[in-house]
């Protein structure tokens, strides 16, 4: 009896050790609204309920291994959805297309393989103040999504390569003084004749201090993801940078970014500013944000301004209103309202 006690106990021990060194975590994100949309060029109105009205939504797993002495593994596995309709991904992307990966971290920073976050993402999501919205964002409808079906046939975004990259090696580094970053490099993966040394690299860096907020990335990109991996960029090689900022003053936070897009062939020369601004206001926020980009090969512009309220209604889901406005040269401009919610889980 005594025997089995023991053996009985141990186990238990070693049990409780391995939930202590390994975790595993769902969690995700629903978003929906409803509203009235009209981009530059469209004919009309049309009324909707989409996903993703300020977050793609998404759900996935993720979870972490104490290997001893510093050393953790880990892994991310999420993937896009469409809260109207159901539908996997944003628009016809693979299962678990936002992250596929593997990582291993210490004190010297953190390696990993797979899927994960172009060098444009973060930058581009953190310093405006709509945050990921790819509905309302003037500086992520600009950079990442083309105006009308996908496709484009209006406007193309300024970064060619999504915001995701596949088959990918990624080194993040430790926090130095405030500063960090993020080193990418994309395999090609390109089969016979269709250039074999085709690749992405690029980096981002972050810096904060107190209420200052900066940041850079910059990227040159051969393939266009996340289509096959035999579909080269039709313009050619492509580079695309952008510096941003933020400072919060407790009553209000500014955001302001720089970027410019262009290739060898000099068939893409686009300019990107944006301005924005958050302020409390009661339970939320109070949002504003304008978007102007030059395509100086095409002597055309666009520019976009959202206005809106973000109303937390509790740590995990708030109620949102968006007012957008945009206008693309010699097309007629176009208005857009949407109202939605957003849960976190």
């Amino acid at each position: 009896m005594m025997k089995k006690t023991m053996l009985a106990t141990g186990l238990a021990v070693l049990a409780l050790g391995a939930q202590a060194q390994s975790t595993v975590q769902l969690m995700g994100l629903v978003d929906a609204y409803a509203g009235s949309m009209r981009m530059a060029g469209d004919a009309e109105s049309k009324s909707v309920v989409g996903s993703g009205g300020m977050t793609t939504s998404w759900w996935g797993m993720t979870g972490t291994e104490d290997l001893g002495g510093g050393m953790k593994a880990g892994f991310t596995l999420t993937s896009f959805f469409q809260t109207d309709t159901g539908a996997t991904g944003r628009f016809g992307d693979p299962q678990f297309s936002r992250d596929a990966n593997v990582s291993l971290s210490s004190e010297l920073g953190t390696l990993t393989l797979g899927r994960g976050k172009a060098p444009n993402f973060l930058p581009t999501i953190l310093f405006n103040p709509m945050g990921d919205s790819y509905t309302f964002s003037p500086l992520v409808l600009h950079s990442s999504v083309p105006v009308g079906p996908f496709g484009a046939y209006r406007w193309t975004g300024t970064v060619p390569a999504d915001t995701g990259w596949s088959n990918q090696i990624t080194y993040s580094s430790p926090t130095f003084g405030g500063l960090k970053g993020n080193l990418h490099y994309q395999f090609g993966e390109q089969g016979t004749g269709v250039n074999e040394s085709a690749h992405n690299v690029g980096f981002n860096l972050f810096y904060s201090a107190g209420p200052l907020g900066l940041t850079a990335y910059w990227e040159r990109d051969e393939i266009n993801n996340p289509f096959p991996p035999n579909a080269v960029l039709a313009s050619g090689t492509q580079t695309a940078w952008m510096m941003g900022g933020t400072y919060d003053a407790s009553v209000v936070k500014l955001f302001v970014t720089t970027g410019k897009s262009s290739n060898a062939a000099n068939t893409i020369d686009k300019q990107t500013t944006s301005l924005g601004v958050s302020a409390p206001l009661g339970a939320g926020k109070l949002l504003a944000a304008v978007a102007r980009t030059n395509n100086d090969v095409a002597n055309t512009s666009r520019t976009t301004t959202t206005v809106g309220y973000d109303y937390t209604l509790s740590k995990r889901t708030d109620l949102y209103a968006m007012l957008m406005r945009d206008e693309i040269t010699s097309f007629d401009s176009g208005t857009s309202l949407g109202l939605g919610v957003r849960h976190r889980f």
